[in-house]
């Protein structure tokens, strides 16, 4: 179940990291400054707690799921670079994505673990 949840979101993540800013402007719904950090930040909490769920009963641990997580995460920000969609690469959102991706596990760990 969790792996289904898992790979929706990450599904999810990487249709709204690579639209075009035309059309993520429409998600858009509390426009201030600072959302799209906190987006990213528990876009990527939720990533890496839903990986984290569904690969609880395997050997691949915390590790793994940080390493996919900050990895999925800084690739999104160049492919918005280089895929000219009106979007930008940006080193907050690579940090806001990082520290998700932190949160989601210590979570896990926390609540589940």
């Amino acid at each position: 179940m969790y792996k289904i949840l898992a790979i929706a979101w990450t599904l999810l993540t990487l249709y709204l990291s690579l639209i075009s800013a035309r059309s993520a402007s429409e998600f858009n719904l509390l426009d201030f400054v600072g959302f799209d950090k906190i987006a990213h930040l528990s876009f990527y909490t939720i990533f890496s707690f839903l990986w984290s769920m569904s690969l609880r009963e395997t050997n691949t641990g915390k590790n793994f799921v940080l390493f996919f997580s900050v990895s999925f995460g800084i690739l999104m920000e160049i492919c918005q670079f280089y895929l000219f969609n009106g979007r930008s690469f940006e080193l907050y959102d690579i940090l806001a994505n990082i520290i998700g991706s932190f949160l989601g596990v210590i979570l896990f760990k926390k609540f589940i673990n």
